[in-house]
């Protein structure tokens, strides 16, 4: 297993935040999504072991970060651009993702009056929800977020990577050097998707990072029970550099352009000083 995701990390990351068809939820969705899930779950007045599953979750109570530490510091950052029927851009948005010393931040609309960071902290064990223009951020604990994050890999992949034999990866053998990077060109095939038909994926090996020691969603990335697709291992790993999606008529509809990488981290980004945080805990 841990030899599949080192080779598979990139692509597993893609296909849970940085996929092109799934990085237009809004922070207000994600929000009711994980309020709902806490509700249902652990604050079920019907459930007679309602208490008992509470305490299970605590922040106290969740012994799994003895070593709260990721491994690897990086930054990575995409343009994400939705173009009009003439091609033409129409709005861009900064999508970036940051792994620091104790957790990982995903950072949605950078720059923007929506800019909402998603952060997971393994020495709070914590995860937070941040509106940057409010300052104000809501505090859950981690406990389940492995889970939900390998249904949401599973989900995806169900969806933009499917078994069926019709839908498929194929190398073109074209290769071009896209912001500073050697790249080689892959192109999906979607089979059953009613808005899309294809996709090119410029892929470079120019890019090493290793984060398979690192945590993400709650768990270190080799243990989780997702392992890339089959179909995935023929494009040989790397960075997704760019990516263009078309449509069922061949117009290009959205791109994707790799805007920084760094081997490093703002830590900023996990400190909660700045905000004024409700904890979900407190209203359970």
């Amino acid at each position: 297993m841990k030899n599949i995701i080192k080779t598979g990390t990139i692509l597993l990351i893609v296909m849970i935040i940085l996929n092109p068809l799934s990085t237009k939820a809004q922070h207000s969705e994600v929000k009711r999504k994980i309020e709902k899930d806490m509700e249902k779950k652990y604050a079920d007045p019907q459930r007679q072991k309602g208490k008992a599953e509470l305490e299970k979750i605590t922040y106290e109570n969740d012994k799994r970060y003895k070593d709260p530490t990721n491994k690897v510091q990086a930054t990575v950052s995409f343009e994400e651009t939705d173009l009009d029927k003439k091609g033409k851009p129409k709005k861009t948005m900064v999508q970036k993702l940051v792994f620091g010393k104790t957790g990982e931040c995903m950072v949605m609309n950078e720059g923007d009056k929506n800019e909402t960071w998603m952060i997971y902290n393994y020495a709070d064990k914590a995860n937070y929800i941040v509106n940057v223009k409010d300052k104000t951020a809501m505090k859950m604990p981690l406990i389940n977020m492995q889970k939900m994050a390998e249904a949401s890999a599973k989900i995806d992949a169900e969806k933009n990577v499917d078994g069926n034999s019709s839908s498929s990866w194929k190398a073109t053998g074209e290769t071009q050097v896209i912001n500073g990077y050697n790249c080689t060109k892959y192109v999906y095939t979607y089979s059953n998707n009613k808005h899309y038909a294809t996709m090119d994926m410029w892929m470079t090996k120019d890019i090493k990072l290793d984060l398979g020691d690192n945590y993400m969603f709650g768990a270190r990335l080799n243990t989780y029970k997702v392992s890339a697709n089959a179909k995935h291992t023929e494009m040989g790993g790397g960075m997704i550099v760019r990516s263009i999606l078309y449509d069922k008529k061949g117009n290009a509809v959205h791109q994707r352009d790799l805007k920084e990488f760094k081997k490093s981290a703002d830590e900023q980004y996990f400190d909660m000083s700045k905000f004024k945080v409700k904890d979900i805990m407190d209203a359970l």
